[in-house]
């Protein structure tokens, strides 16, 4: 019996090692690895169809298993004004047993088909109902599923979620180094990044608790796709989660918010001027990313910025230099007033001085004492503060009579001459 225990013992010692082994080689090496537990059916050739936008296109899969079907779009030229043009694949089918691919072309896709086929995370539902592809060059998209289904492409011309985003690049860019300067966005950064800064001190400190081993960093890389897959699940569901746990997230949001402020509080705001230029530049260059974002049309975006980076760093005095120029070259029209608008703009003009004028008087801003002892006739000027008018009756008789009488010998001086 001792030799046939022994032989047992050995016997489970292999088997014990060999699935220990088949557990930690795919965390050790890529997660190709899998290439055995996940294989391309043979026979599931991909059927590829060139689509158009505005169209709908209807797949029923007739065979007892999920079939590859690529949908290719050949792109429009691009132009000037297709800045904010988009496309966007909408998918529209009732379970959720699909994958769906994109890629640059039809072998691309078939390509990302066979990888995923052959991972050992090929369960995890990677799964967009719209994907964006782009308007301008060649992309396909690949379906791989039983069940039937419909596909659109959507072309728009200006896409407004794109072009709010080039203004906001822009606006944040422009308003940088005067941003920079205020204490509010000090103290709404730091609380902001506080906030956010405190779910990775969560993650180093739950680092903190793996053993110090090649075989727990291999387990962390190799479970960077499980991460990623529960950071977008928790995004999709953002909604249910803040309606089901909204007690605490609000806890969390406001713990954390109090203690960034404290910290910003203490130390107060930035006052160091290199400090200050660096958060201008990095504000400056996240607005720039979204400039470049908000465009699939790369070479127009990237013109873009380098015109807004030259003019914002262009001297002042050679742009006076070139307004000057330029107005030399072309010089406004301008248009004589005719009498009416003449004596209309006067009388407005006037009535607005007078009120500035009574505004002063009134205000703190103005010496009464010293006011008063240059006046001539101080009650006059008080009487006109009050809302009195500026000119006395004697005066509005002399100019009128002037007027008529300035009349009358231009009258005269026409009736001469004719």
């Amino acid at each position: 019996m001792a030799p046939n225990t022994k032989s047992n013992a050995v016997i489970q010692s292999c088997i014990g090692k060999t699935v220990l082994s088949c557990l930690l080689i795919p965390l050790l090496f890529s997660s190709n690895a899998f290439c055995a537990i996940r294989a391309v059916q043979a026979g599931n050739a991909p059927h590829q169809y060139n689509i158009k936008p505005a169209n709908v296109y209807h797949v029923s899969n007739n065979r007892s298993e999920p079939l590859l079907t690529i949908f290719c779009w050949t792109g429009d030229p691009k132009t000037v004004f297709g800045l904010w043009k988009t496309a966007t694949v909408y998918l529209t089918i009732e379970d959720e047993d699909f994958y769906i691919y994109k890629g640059e072309n039809a072998s691309h896709v078939v390509h990302l088909h066979q990888s995923l086929q052959q991972s050992w995370f090929s369960f995890l539902p990677w799964k967009e109902k719209s994907i964006s592809v782009s308007p301008f060059n060649m992309s396909c998209v690949g379906v791989f599923s039983q069940s039937p289904y419909s596909l659109r492409l959507d072309l728009r011309q200006i896409n407004f979620n794109r072009l709010v985003m080039f203004a906001t690049g822009i606006l944040i860019f422009m308003v940088a180094p005067s941003l920079c300067k205020k204490v509010v966005f000090h103290y709404t950064t730091g609380t902001l990044v506080g906030v956010l800064g405190s779910i990775l001190i969560i993650v180093y400190l739950t680092s903190r608790l793996i053993p110090k081993k090649s075989g727990a960093y291999a387990v962390l890389i190799g479970g960077s796709s499980i991460v990623f897959y529960l950071i977008r699940s928790l995004w999709e569901n953002l909604y249910s989660v803040l309606r089901e746990y909204h007690y605490y997230v609000i806890a969390y949001l406001a713990a954390s918010s109090a203690i960034s402020f404290a910290f910003c509080y203490r130390f107060g705001p930035v006052t160091n001027t290199r400090t200050i230029q660096l958060l201008q530049w990095g504000l400056q260059l996240c607005g720039l990313y979204l400039v470049f974002e908000s465009s699939e049309h790369k070479e127009g975006a990237m013109a873009i910025i380098l015109v807004t980076v030259v003019s914002h760093n262009f001297p002042g005095s050679w742009w006076a230099r070139c307004r000057t120029l330029w107005y030399q070259r072309f010089p406004p029209k301008v248009r004589m007033l005719t009498e009416d608008e003449y004596v209309e703009q006067t009388r407005i003009e006037t009535e607005r001085g007078l009120k500035e004028l009574r505004e002063f008087s009134k205000s703190p801003n103005c010496n009464a004492w010293k006011t008063i002892s240059r006046l001539k006739d101080p009650l006059r000027f008080a009487e006109f503060v009050e809302g009195k008018s500026h000119l006395s009756d004697r005066e509005v008789l002399d100019y009128e009579t002037t007027a008529y009488r300035e009349n009358e010998t231009w009258t005269d001086d026409e009736s001469d001459e004719e």
